[in-house]
């Protein structure tokens, strides 16, 4: 093989690879194989790629399977593409991200994250369960009278009976 061919298998193959509607589902049959290290290194790849309007189902994988904490946290803290907010594969993202971080602890990025999805995430399914995180990131960070408001604001939402058993839970332990 020569340099150009080689040359040209390196930069332009995986251009075509990447299409838009060919990259997701590669990755997602992937995904669905249960090949996570793949699709996280491949995501992530296409993540750091330089088009400006990114697949947002594409960042919904990569936080699905992407193992390493502190790059997660890394990744989900730079925002990665300006359509990203008006997705709900985005929102539920950034969902998977806040339960993963109420499993470490890290009440602070629970806070950090509940303030934006509900200022942004309205229109997320996830949007009352969000918010019930935000909350128990409020209460552990001793911030009740914030948590209290949230609590009300999910009330006022409809909320699905798992989350109303969720809610007076709290209300019974924070008694």
């Amino acid at each position: 093989m020569t340099y150009t061919n080689s040359l040209f298998c390196l930069l332009v193959v995986p251009t075509i690879l990447w299409s838009e509607t060919s990259g997701f589902s590669t990755l997602y049959a992937e995904f669905k194989k249960g090949n996570y290290s793949l699709v996280s290194k491949q995501s992530l790849q296409y993540l750091n790629g330089a088009e400006s309007e990114k697949d947002p189902r594409i960042f919904f994988l990569y936080v699905s399977t992407e193992e390493n904490w502190s790059n997660l946290k890394s990744k989900v803290g730079k925002e990665v593409s300006p359509n990203f907010r008006v997705s709900p594969h985005y929102w539920n993202a950034i969902y998977l991200f806040m339960e993963r971080a109420l499993v470490f602890g890290e009440s602070d990025l629970l806070v950090e994250w509940g303030k934006e999805f509900q200022k942004y995430g309205k229109q997320s399914p996830k949007y009352n369960d969000a918010l019930l995180l935000y909350g128990l990131g409020l209460m552990d960070l001793k911030n009740e009278a914030e948590a209290k408001k949230i609590f009300t604001e999910i009330e006022s939402n409809a909320p699905s009976k798992h989350i109303l058993s969720q809610l007076e839970e709290m209300k019974s332990v924070g008694k």
